[in-house]
């Protein structure tokens, strides 16, 4: 068992020879001491569209399992009643929160169409009108 939770073991001369992690690490892969040399931004409005791509899925397979709530949505005795959100705001969409369907299907067909419409940049406005403002840097919370 000990020489299965090595590493890698490589074949020389049909005699096996247990390399280790640290061994290898030079090999396998660059140290990096400073992260400031390889820090990457990462685009906001790509996070709120990655994040509400999977909050998509999931009411769609809540909705599907018959639940009674989700984050996007709620269900009524005549229907769904959902809220599209980006985090915890929910997102004006022509003016209106709030969306109210008839019945299941209808609330898939709208969390997908809407998961269609982010994924094509139409809700991107919705996005930044919903986003948090940014933190505040210590020096600018201090003062």
């Amino acid at each position: 068992m000990a020489k299965n939770a090595q590493a890698t073991t490589q074949a020389a001369n049909g005699n096996e020879q247990a390399i280790g992690f640290f061994a290898q690490l030079g090999t396998l892969a660059t140290a990096i001491t400073d992260l400031s040399q390889v820090a990457v931004k990462r685009d906001p409005l790509v996070n709120a569209r990655t994040k509400f791509s999977a909050n998509c899925d999931e009411t769609v397979k809540l909705i599907k399992a018959a639940a009674e709530h989700g984050k996007f949505f709620k269900k009524l005795p005549d229907g769904y009643l959902i809220a599209l959100r980006n985090g915890n705001s929910a997102m004006l969409l022509n003016g209106a929160a709030y969306f109210k369907v008839g019945d299941a299907q209808a609330a898939i067909n709208f969390v997908e169409a809407a998961k269609a419409g982010a994924a094509n940049g139409e809700l991107d406005q919705a996005f930044r009108d919903s986003m948090r403002p940014p933190r505040k840097g210590k020096e600018v919370a201090a003062s």
